[in-house]
């Protein structure tokens, strides 16, 4: 398939494809409070239906929406596209500089323009790129090389629950699937882009103490603190509970999960991965390299750990962690005392575990029914098992080399320290994933003026180069799976 012709349509609707992202991010999609996500839900229905997809179908969940769409383009290679529409909360709006769903575009520094907004980077920027090239792949060469199984969610960012039950609902429907496939803008200054081949299991739980369950403390309200002597208080059964979960230098303390835990060490098949990234990163300096630390302030690790054993437990260890805890009145001054009448708490596990979910909550329901906690409710948000994608995978081979000819610079992680529910595509029907990244840059996601590159002046790639990725990269794995 010749690409000039696709090139030329999106050269020759940019201002088509810019005008459909400012619309984007001019939806709020908030899942944490819930702010304009049905509304997103629908408008990403549409560009489903913009693309042409067969089949497209809003599916109600117990959180928010997961958009199901089928492209069907007759083609004997599949892929699913996992997607994301929700965004994270605006924050202090007065800490913007510019409207946070104005998605204005303007020059920044000596770039000739980005546009500004929530969720412009992560998700929508990233997700109107790779829509465009399709439709560009349709326009200009007569049809998709692939088959395509769109499953977008609404609530990634508060666990992905419900996802799991719209994959069960068309499991029929994507089983042989060849790969899944989630395309974000992920490159950094320096044009590198992170490829993670395999990904932790993942688990968000919560756990509540209440009066009532336990049949002491308060019941209905909260009771004066005056009282306590003689009053007992949920909030702190709660605490005790916690403090079962860990041992006292803050290790995972479930009996049930730490008898089957991985160890944390390399693997011998991941090692050569691993010494490439030590070689990449030779200065040790992990709080650069390291998702999710840049920002942090960090001084020391976790069990005084250095040099190299800091990226081999990242990689390899588990966790469980305490989100945050909530119980009556946290507000200023002190305007009230009480013993409230229940307290919650959020929790996320990563683990590396030849259990499976069901397993991995049994145990921990069962360990504190034993500790003495059977009344402390525990909900779970979100169960998702761990992948594990092979380097050699057309996908990741594919993806890699339009990475390369788009002038990026992917670095290949044997695993991320993360987890989510991509990763039931590779668990379940064997597909393997590439979740995440992509040509693109931005910067700020989820934080103050969270902005889009759309125009690099050469110097960083926009909207057209991350377009023009994605053309690569679907040619290419089409053309790569049909010749094996």
């Amino acid at each position: 398939m010749s690409t000039d012709p696709v090139y030329r349509h999106l050269d020759e609707h940019l201002d088509e494809h810019v005008q459909l992202l400012r619309e984007f991010v001019q939806q709020p999609s908030v899942s944490v409070s819930g702010e304009g996500v049905a509304d997103c839900a629908e408008l990403v229905a549409e560009h489903y239906r913009m693309l042409g997809c067969q089949e497209v179908e809003v599916v109600p969940t117990d959180a928010f929406p997961v958009v199901w769409a089928y492209y069907d383009a007759g083609a004997p290679v599949t892929l699913v596209n996992y997607s994301m529409y929700d965004e994270r909360p605006v924050g202090d709006a007065s800490a913007w500089t510019h409207d946070p769903y104005g998605a204005t575009i303007e020059p920044r520094g000596d770039l000739p323009a980005v546009m500004y907004g929530r969720g412009a980077l992560v998700p929508k920027g990233p997700d109107i790129a790779w829509l465009s090239a399709l439709r560009a792949i349709k326009e200009g060469a007569g049809e998709l090389p692939v088959n395509i199984a769109f499953l977008a969610e609404g609530s990634e960012i508060i666990g992905s629950p419900g996802y799991t039950a719209v994959i069960d609902r068309y499991a029929e429907r994507l089983r042989g699937v060849d790969g899944c496939l989630y395309v974000r803008a992920g490159q950094n200054a320096a044009g590198e882009l992170p490829v993670f081949l395999g990904y932790k299991a993942f688990f968000t739980l919560e756990l509540k103490a209440t009066g009532r369950a336990w049949g002491r403390g308060p019941v209905e309200d909260a009771a004066h603190s005056a009282t306590r002597t003689i009053v007992d208080s949920p909030a702190l059964r709660l605490v005790q509970a916690l403090a079962t979960l860990f041992t006292p230098d803050g290790d995972i303390g479930v009996p049930a999960w730490t008898t089957s835990l991985l160890p944390a060490q390399v693997p011998a098949a991941e090692r050569e991965l691993v010494d490439e990234l030590i070689r990449r990163f030779p200065d040790k300096q992990w709080n650069t390299a390291i998702p999710g630390l840049a920002t942090s302030g960090l001084r020391v690790y976790a069990h005084d750990l250095t040099g190299d054993e800091v990226l081999t437990r990242y990689l390899y260890g588990s966790s469980l962690n305490i989100q945050g805890v909530y119980s009556g009145y946290t507000g200023p001054g002190s305007r009230t005392y009480t013993i409230p009448h229940e307290a919650t708490a959020l929790l996320d596990a990563r683990l590396l575990t030849p259990q499976s979910t069901d397993e991995v909550i049994a145990g921990l329901r069962e360990h504190l029914d034993e500790a003495g906690f059977p009344d402390v409710q525990l909900t779970v948000k979100g169960a998702y098992p761990a992948s594990s994608t092979p380097p050699d995978a057309p996908l990741v081979r594919s993806f890699l080399d339009a990475a390369g000819r788009a002038g990026g610079r992917p670095v290949v992680w044997p695993r991320s320290g993360g987890g989510g529910p991509w990763s039931i595509f590779n668990h379940r029907f064997g597909a393997p994933v590439v979740f995440g990244t992509g040509i693109g840059t931005g910067g700020n996601p989820g934080g103050v003026d969270e902005y889009l590159v759309l125009d690099g002046g050469g110097k960083q790639p926009g909207l057209p180069e991350m377009q023009r990725f994605c053309v690569d990269l679907i040619t290419d794995f089409a053309a790569r799976k049909g010749n094996r």
